[in-house]
């Protein structure tokens, strides 16, 4: 014989039901996660960033002036806990080029150290930085990029806005462009079956500093930077 099941009592509806109704209940009533007020200026900042440019990612470049190099170096959306960008050592030969899919930062807070080296915390697991913090400057990012240049790739977001950043001993140098490859198109191939290569054109550069264009080892437009000191343009071969 098949054994007989008995169908949930009204009873048991019930007190499913206030079980459930309690977990809905403390849910809802749960405190929301408090936000510190550096995290608040954070959002809030994110957001204003986000409002004005619309979609959100650049690329974002680094390197310094030739014959200086900054230790440790870290950079950070201001009031962000974790950091956008790091390199143990910064120079014009370790130029980084990297794309990131944040929102523009409104200030990037830099700052560097006078060790590179890493020890371990009191847990034995984790580790931090060991060196002192010698430079610590914020600037503004976000706030400097024209009008004109946003409009331009709400027009034609076939680009990429570039964010660059040349540190100094005189003060971290920033400045923007944007990137196209007009007429790149990645299902033309040559006879190696590689992409056709298309070199790129960039517009809109400005800021504290643009660098050098380079074709076949040598400059074929100078780059420039504004002496913080003087206000004055210096031309540079990189």
């Amino acid at each position: 014989m098949t054994p007989s099941h008995k169908p949930p009592s009204r009873r048991t509806f019930l007190m499913f039901g206030a079980v459930f109704l309690a977990g809905c209940r403390a849910a809802a009533l749960a405190p929301p996660q408090k936000v510190t007020p550096e995290e608040a200026r954070y959002l809030e900042s994110r957001q204003r960033m986000v409002e004005r440019f619309g979609r959100p990612g650049f690329e974002l470049v680094v390197d310094a002036m030739a014959g200086q190099e900054f230790l440790a170096v870290e950079f950070y959306a201001e009031h962000a806990k974790h950091s956008l960008y790091r390199k143990s050592g910064q120079s014009l030969k370790t130029q980084t080029k990297m794309a990131l899919s944040q929102p523009v930062p409104e200030r990037v807070r830099i700052i560097w150290r006078d060790s590179n080296e890493y020890v371990l915390n009191p847990d034995r697991v984790t580790s931090r930085r060991a060196g002192n913090i010698i430079g610590d400057e914020t600037i503004e990012v976000g706030t400097r990029i024209p009008q004109e240049l946003i409009d331009d790739l709400t027009r034609d977001p076939r680009g990429t806005l570039r964010l660059k950043f040349r540190m100094s001993n005189q003060g971290t140098l920033f400045g923007w462009d944007i990137e196209r490859r007009p007429g790149f198109d990645p299902k033309k191939r040559d006879q190696w079956g590689e992409a056709v290569y298309v070199g790129p054109v960039h517009s809109f550069a400005g800021g504290d500093f643009r660098e050098a264009k380079i074709f076949n080892g040598k400059p074929v437009r100078k780059g420039w930077y504004i002496d913080r000191r003087t206000g004055v343009r210096i031309e540079t071969d990189y």
